[in-house]
């Protein structure tokens, strides 16, 4: 089967607002690339995006949960079922919400930015547990403390300024 190219939208947090080309062949995506005819970024993608396929398709990307069956940090894991993973967390989340709701973590942010994960299913998880202190956003927060310790300021890609590219 020949290979076609598929439009598509970063689902990232960024202001960039990537738009993309992805090489699809036999129904598997085979390569990502940035749309040149997007006005923003003229192509330029970000190294996670651009590496979405070796990610995706990496012969060591977990695939089924894994249990530590080893001291932490000897690197030793067996494979579970879902049941079994979601009934060990909801296990442990319930008795940390019984001492203090707040302590199970105080990020929640937005997955890869669906609906879903963006907007819906956290806020209820944590109202359910009774937690509301939280900053929603670990990636953002370490991006901006790291964008103002490095530049002195929060920045991101000017989009007024064509990004170089090579030909």
């Amino acid at each position: 089967m020949a290979s076609r190219i598929v439009r598509a939208a970063c689902p990232h947090d960024c202001p960039d607002t990537c738009a993309l080309l992805v090489t699809v062949e036999d129904g598997r995506a085979i390569k990502v690339n940035g749309d040149p005819d997007h006005p923003g970024t003229q192509g330029v993608l970000c190294t996670k995006v651009a590496r979405y396929t070796e990610r995706t398709y990496h012969r060591d990307r977990l695939l089924t949960p894994m249990r530590r069956v080893g001291r932490k940090g000897e690197g030793k894991f067996e494979p579970i079922s879902w049941d079994e993973a979601l009934d060990e967390v909801a296990t442990r989340l319930k008795a940390i919400a019984a001492r203090d709701p707040q302590a199970i973590v105080p990020y929640s942010y937005a997955g890869t930015m669906g609906l879903v994960q963006g907007e819906s299913m956290a806020a209820r998880f944590f109202h359910k547990l009774g937690a509301s202190l939280l900053d929603r956003t670990i990636c953002a927060s370490a991006g901006a403390t790291a964008l103002r310790y490095t530049y002195g300021a929060s920045v991101g890609m000017d989009m007024e300024t064509s990004p170089t590219r090579s030909s």
